[in-house]
């Protein structure tokens, strides 16, 4: 089973920078997940929400701001005052940093267009991946699913992951996708339908796993690819732990 790093290391660094996904590495995540969004300028940056106020002492929306202004603010010391040099990344370093770090994992790129959408979006993405040879795969994932649609079409052999809630609608609909190879769907949905995972034809990646409980579960789980995790070097400890007794 796949351990990925949601938003990086986010339980013990400021998630979605780079400090965070440098952890990841370091702690031996088989992938790493991040968001993207677009800015007023079109350059992709990497954090979760539409507002860079959370995540930041600044204010104001990714689609109001350029890249430069929104690198003038702090985006670590919220989580520590250690992190005080940390900057919103834009996702070019992060490959960048990736890249010269050697990750040989996946890297899952979370769209996010479900709220505001950005025009252009997909394309840009795409772009920038194909532009370079990394020693790491990528895969894209989406609540969108148009953007999935677009991505397809971009790439048709990437993998592409339809991600959902509790949504019983949403769930159908990416096991009748015809492009969708898997499914991200919350953990929660996984306590309700674990007994029809190992039936389906499909895989799946759940989040946000971070009980040594959900973990277990979720490795006893044959059609789970893979979970998204807070803790990484918890679920690879959890994870190896499970591998030697089995």
């Amino acid at each position: 089973m796949q351990i990925f790093a949601h938003r990086g290391s986010k339980s013990n660094r400021p998630e979605n920078t780079l400090a965070a996904f440098e952890e990841a590495v370091r702690v031996g995540a088989d992938g790493i997940e991040l968001d993207v969004h677009l800015t007023r300028d079109g350059e992709i940056v990497v954090i979760h929400d539409e507002s860079i106020n959370r995540t930041s002492n600044g204010h104001g929306f990714v689609r109001n701001l350029t890249l430069s202004e929104i690198q003038k603010f702090d985006a670590g010391s919220w989580f520590d005052k250690k992190y005080k040099n940390e900057k919103i990344p834009s996702l070019k370093e992060v490959l960048e940093l990736l890249k010269e770090l050697d990750f040989k994992g996946i890297l899952n790129i979370e769209i996010k267009t479900d709220k505001y959408y950005y025009p252009g979006i997909e394309e840009k993405v795409s772009e920038l991946m194909l532009k370079k040879n990394y020693p790491f795969s990528h895969i894209y994932c989406s609540f969108n699913y148009k953007s999935l649609e677009l991505l397809h079409d971009l790439e048709p052999d990437t993998e592409l992951a339809y991600l959902a809630k509790n949504e019983k609608d949403r769930i159908i609909r990416g096991l009748d996708s015809p492009f969708a190879n898997t499914i991200h769907p919350r953990v929660d949905w996984l306590y309700k339908n674990i007994d029809k995972l190992d039936k389906s034809e499909k895989f799946f990646r759940i989040w946000t796993i971070n009980s040594d409980l959900d973990i277990k579960i979720a490795l006893s789980s044959l059609n789970v690819l893979g979970i998204m995790t807070d803790y990484p070097e918890r679920a690879v400890k959890i994870r190896n732990e499970y591998k030697k007794e089995s």
